[in-house]
């Protein structure tokens, strides 16, 4: 189950692998600096304290490379929601795949992304990617109105993942956002729940595949 794979903590600590510490900032492609955080040995592996996620939890010697095809699946939801939250919760889940798909492309991880079982070819080398929506609400316009500044009002998810080969967890984490640009706080009540809500998985999709990219060698660290 992905919520018992992600039981696994962030510790604070510094972290080695063969000997040499990670070092928790990078430079990405575009210039600017990406923070994984500090990490620690845990379970086979290490947890990072990943400024952006909640948990993050990558297993010994698995760096997201060696692999032809990545399958991102359908988002699931065991979230608790109210009737009139299912047409944007379906939002969030169609727009989780989207932006990984969107993120990941570019960086040049896999030669392969697919979003369909269907598509995968025989022989190929797969890891597969699961996201579950854990926690969520649509949040209030009008609380945004009142006191959108120090948050109130705002839409919230929380989504646990997990990259598997097989049966073998590789990579697991949780992020949480809720109106996190922003314009959700400055101008909530003029921009709708929708677009807010977007915006909150762009940022979390951008971190998660930024710490990826840095795992996967594709960002230069940073002294």
């Amino acid at each position: 189950m992905i919520v018992a794979l992600l039981a696994i903590g962030c510790a604070s600590s510094g972290s080695k692998e063969g000997g040499t510490r990670q070092a928790p900032k990078f430079k990405a492609t575009d210039g600017r600096t990406i923070d994984i955080g500090t990490a620690s040995a845990v379970n086979g592996g290490r947890s990072f304290k990943n400024p952006h996620l909640e948990k993050c939890w990558i297993a010994d010697g698995f760096t997201f490379s060696g692999y032809d095809t990545l399958l991102i699946v359908p988002t699931t939801s065991t979230a608790k929601i109210q009737d009139d939250e299912k047409e944007r919760l379906q939002l969030a889940k169609e727009t989780i795949p989207a932006k990984l798909v969107y993120f990941l492309t570019p960086k040049g991880m896999f030669t392969n992304i697919v979003t369909r079982e269907s598509e995968l070819k025989p022989g190929a080398r797969v890891l597969k990617f699961e996201n579950s929506i854990v926690e969520y609400s649509k949040g209030s316009r009008a609380a945004r109105y009142f006191a959108g500044l120090y948050g109130a009002g705002q839409p919230m998810l929380r989504v646990e993942g997990k990259l598997t080969e097989g049966d073998k967890p590789l990579f697991t984490y949780e992020g949480r956002r809720s109106g996190t640009s922003a314009g959700a706080r400055m101008a909530g009540v003029f921009a709708s729940g929708d677009d807010i809500q977007t915006e909150d998985v762009h940022s979390m999709m951008l971190d998660l595949t930024d710490f990826m990219a840095a795992i996967g060698g594709k960002y230069t660290p940073k002294d």
